[in-house]
């Protein structure tokens, strides 16, 4: 169960990165955010950025959440980049964020007053947002099913605080493989070490996270779409704060 292990750790980082939108955020969250979006030292100069942030995919994640709260997540993938951009599809957002993990940037663009605005900042340090005494998980291997016609493995986790049952395909023409990886040197070494093979490429498709101790933490992300969707970010385009 070695490699089930590793890949608990990749949809943990990709739950906590990612899919937390849809939850009222914990202080450590709070934080997190704030440090990133305010502090000085956590600002990054906009020649640090590259002049452009190509895409060729978009994929949707449908987010739903015990109180019955349903919203949908787009993340824009370039195969094999270790960047991605994301933003919510709720009316009245315009922002749009990359994460580059092998530079450790993220940049947050929105619309002020008919201008385009950008800041850049040092990805925060999610590792304060798990408890370790509750990730010590046993597992299960789930049948496989198909999923938007991908062919996808399941996985059962469960700890004293947690139930996580998740499915993943090697099939798709993008993933997260090269961020996870990009992050070995910077803090999530020891949950990757090992885990990717030549060529295996994990896309999540569904995730159902329940909460046993507080069930109003409980979540789901489930993929609804992936298509081909060019998009480019052109720093020019942008006024740096």
């Amino acid at each position: 169960m070695k490699n089930t292990k590793y890949m608990l750790n990749l949809f943990l980082a990709l739950f906590l990165f990612m899919g937390a939108y849809a939850q009222k955020p914990t202080e450590a969250q709070k934080e997190a955010m704030k440090q990133a979006l305010t502090s000085a030292k956590n600002k990054v100069d906009p020649s640090a950025i590259p002049g452009k942030y190509a895409f060729s995919w978009k994929y949707r994640m449908e987010v739903k959440t015990e109180a019955g709260k349903s919203m949908n997540i787009d993340y824009f993938l370039e195969p094999n980049a270790a960047y991605y951009g994301a933003n919510m599809n709720q009316t009245g957002s315009n922002m749009f964020m990359i994460m580059d993990t092998k530079s450790q940037l993220m940049v947050t663009s929105f619309e002020k007053s008919g201008k385009k605005m950008a800041m850049a900042s040092k990805i925060p340090d999610y590792s304060g947002m798990t408890d370790p005494k509750n990730t010590k998980y046993t597992y299960k291997s789930l049948p496989s099913k198909v999923i938007l016609g991908f062919t996808c493995k399941g996985i059962q986790a469960t700890s004293a605080a947690s139930t996580m049952v998740f499915y993943y395909t090697s099939e798709a023409k993008v993933s997260f493989a090269e961020i996870f990886k990009s992050q070995q040197n910077k803090g999530m070494a020891k949950a990757f070490e090992g885990f990717f093979k030549p060529g295996e490429k994990p896309l999540m498709m569904s995730m159902e996270y329940k909460d046993l101790k507080d069930k109003a933490k409980s979540v789901s992300m489930t993929c609804v779409a992936l298509e081909k969707k060019a998009y480019v970010f052109n720093k020019s385009d942008y006024q740096f704060m």
